[in-house]
This record gives C-alpha cells, structure tokens and sequence, in this order.
C-alpha cells in the first residue's frame, strides 16, 4: 500500500530538517532496511537529502517494499528531534516531528507487532477449536464402536473381547496416558500396561457373559506379588464384578483398581474423562479402600 501524498512529503521535510551530514542520513536509511543498490542510486554528488529520500519512497515502493516504508515511517515517528543538533534547527525540528506523528497516529511498526499479535491468536484458537472438535470426534467413534459391540449379535465372545482391548488402548493413547498394549512376559501373558502417577498398572480386559468373580480377581492380583508395590492393577470387565470378589479385595492397601462397562461408557460419551474418573478410583482406593468406585456417582 502506497503512502498518502502527505506523509510522503512529510518524510521528505524531516530529511532535510533532522540530517545535517550525509553520514547521519546514510545511517539512518541502513537501520530502516533500505537496499544499499537502492541508496546509491541517488548520489550525494547528484542529490540533495530531500531528493533523495523521495526517489527513495518511490523506489520501494515500486519494489514492493512496504516493509522498508513501514520501518522508515516508524523510524521517523520514534525520532525525538534533530539527529544533528548542531548545524539545525532543533525546535522546528521538534515541531516537524510532533506533526508527523499526528498525522501518521500509531507507529505502523507497533500496530503490525499488535496484528501479528492478534493473528496468532486467532490462529492459535482456531488451532485449539480444531483440535477440541477432531478430540470429540475420535471419542465418538469409540463410543459408537462399543455401542456396536454391546449390541451386535454376530460378534464371538473372543473376538468382542479382544475389539473391547483394542478400543480400551485407544482411549488411553487418546487421553495421552503413557501405555504398552498386551505383551508377553516371563511364563504370563499380560493384557496391557498404563502409567499413572507414580505408578505402573497391570491391565486386564475381559467382556464375559458372567460377572468376573473372585478368582478371576485372584489370579490377576497374583501376578503383581512378586513385584514392587508401585505395580498395580487395573481389571476392566465389561459385565461388572461380583459383590464377593470386590469385597474381597477391598479393604488395608488393596492394589486393583476396578472398572466395568459402565464406567467406560461415561467415558466414552463424554461425561468424564479418563484422567478424571481415574482420579476419583484412586482416591477411593486411598482414602476408602475401595476398589470399585462407580463412576456414576462422581460424573457430571
């Protein structure tokens, strides 16, 4: 964008009015960014400073350079008075200078750092609200993928469990848990791995037609005894847990934190998140022994 004729006129007047020596005047195109192949096309020998810095606005901005311009225009704007106080007038100087900046307003350097400011903002939220949307999105098609499990009748016991792990482990990477999906160990096979806090969780998957009782329990808390009591477990069943075996296991120090079906689903519809009703579990556990808190009772 071109200057307005008056403020180009302007610019001229303070070349003159603020720059005795020619090597103040060179000084101060060199710091506003103006091409040394542009500054010698005018000759001190051929050109006065009011001449030249016309034909200097003109240059730039036949090359498109508004950024030079803007950076001029700024540089004058910062200008407190005569650069050369001793060959000029100073208070006219001064006078000049208090009208360019009246006439030009916010320094256009300034008001480009605040654009820019307010662009990556904008660009910046906008990142934030894709990034909010995509989130439910993913979420949604998890929930939608265990609705379909809960009520499909063409899917084996086998096969629903294993798609019940499988989505389990993408709820976690979705909420950024730190996670292993199922590995092998030393003579065991382990259904998984997560990491909360300071501790590290077993993770057992089951989606039977009977409630997992307390030898399934059994079994799976006998898997973390050899290790460190920073070694937990987490057991998801999708039909629940029987009253015994959660009896059982509740109480002094328990080490199994316990999640069913119904749980996930609030997870997966958005009701809580994971971090969330991971939380409340493990403060039931600390504060209460508690081993199988429904989420139900904390969601929102």
């Amino acid at each position: 964008m071109k200057l307005h004729y008056e403020v180009k006129e302007k610019m001229v007047s303070l070349a003159g009015a603020c720059f005795w020596y020619w090597d103040s005047f060179y000084s101060f195109l060199d710091s506003s960014g103006v091409p040394s192949a542009i500054r010698r096309r005018y000759p001190r020998e051929s050109f006065n400073k009011y001449q030249t810095m016309r034909n200097v606005l003109e240059s730039l901005e036949e090359a498109g350079r508004e950024d030079v311009v803007n950076a001029l225009v700024s540089n004058f704007h910062r200008l407190r008075g005569a650069v050369d106080r001793d060959s000029l007038d100073v208070a006219k100087a001064r006078e000049m200078l208090e009208e360019f900046r009246q006439m030009v307003g916010q320094d256009p350097l300034d008001a480009e750092i605040a654009r820019r400011g307010r662009q990556k903002k904008r660009e910046a939220r906008s990142r934030s609200i894709d990034r909010v949307r995509s989130r439910r999105r993913d979420l949604a098609g998890m929930d939608r993928k265990f609705t379909e499990l809960t009520i499909s009748k063409s899917v084996n016991a086998q096969k629903r469990g294993f798609e019940l792990e499988r989505l389990f482990f993408d709820l976690l990477v979705h909420f950024e848990f730190e996670c292993r999906r199922p590995y092998r160990g030393v003579g065991e096979q382990i259904d998984g791995h997560l990491r909360y806090e300071k501790f590290d969780y077993l993770v057992e998957v089951k989606w039977t037609k009977k409630l997992a009782s307390q030898a399934d329990l059994s079994v799976f808390d006998g898997k973390i005894r050899g290790k460190a009591q920073s070694t937990r477990c987490f057991f998801l069943s999708a039909n629940g847990f029987d009253e015994h075996a959660i009896d059982r296991y509740s109480g002094d120090a328990p080490r199994i934190v316990l999640m069913t079906g119904e749980d996930l689903a609030l997870v997966l519809n958005g009701r809580m998140t994971f971090d969330d009703g991971m939380k409340a579990k493990v403060d039931a556990i600390v504060r209460k022994g508690r081993i199988l808190l429904p989420l139900r009772e904390v969601a929102a």
